[in-house]
């Protein structure tokens, strides 16, 4: 039996407890040695901040760990964007993607096209099925932070996202194709034919 158990306050500290204030971007990951893609280049494809909080053991696409690990199949993060930031569009092929504004208010994009949107204000809540092109933006004045929950297979949990074939041209027109075969490399995938 495994239960109950009896954590002290410092293991729930260092084991279980996500200080905001002490987390770094995960973009920060993606400027280590051998993985080296410039950070504007990165924040061109994904929200400026992105500050995972929970993820499980087998995450495959992060190189540090999140603040807490997390049962199999769900990831919390939080992001931090300014006015008008936010990812390109983008599928999650087998992975239900939530979001809720904590502050400020954000645009959720779906559609091949990104041809629906609805405004989201603080603790409004949506939950986008897996398979549906989307994207967001923060349409505040100022800096606005979201919760964004990723749940399903836990194999596939931030590991079935999938960019618009044009995503190449447009991060090689911006940065040139070596930053693009950088992406292609730590994993980033467009839809195929």
């Amino acid at each position: 039996m495994d239960f109950p158990q009896d954590p002290s306050p410092e293991e729930m500290e260092n084991k279980h407890i996500a200080r905001f204030k002490k987390l770094k971007p995960t973009k920060h990951d993606y400027t280590k040695p051998g993985i080296d893609v410039p950070i504007d280049a990165y924040e061109s494809v994904a929200s400026k901040n992105i500050f995972l909080l929970l993820a499980p053991k087998e995450r495959l696409r992060s190189f540090s760990p999140p603040a807490v690990f997390g049962n199999s199949g769900l990831e919390i993060s939080i992001v931090d964007c300014p006015p008008g930031n936010g990812p390109k569009l983008h599928i999650h092929a087998k992975t239900v993607e939530s979001f809720m504004p904590l502050t400020g208010s954000y645009e959720i994009v779906w559609g091949k096209d990104g041809q629906h949107s609805v405004v989201l204000e603080p603790l409004d809540f949506i939950a986008v099925p897996a398979g549906v092109f989307r994207t967001f933006r923060n349409v505040s004045q100022q800096d606005a932070k979201m919760l964004v929950v990723v749940q399903g297979d836990p194999q596939q949990t931030m590991n079935d996202v999938y960019y618009q074939k044009n995503i190449g041209e447009q991060v090689t027109d911006e940065f040139g194709s070596e930053v693009w075969d950088k992406f292609k490399a730590i994993g980033l995938r467009v839809l195929p034919d």
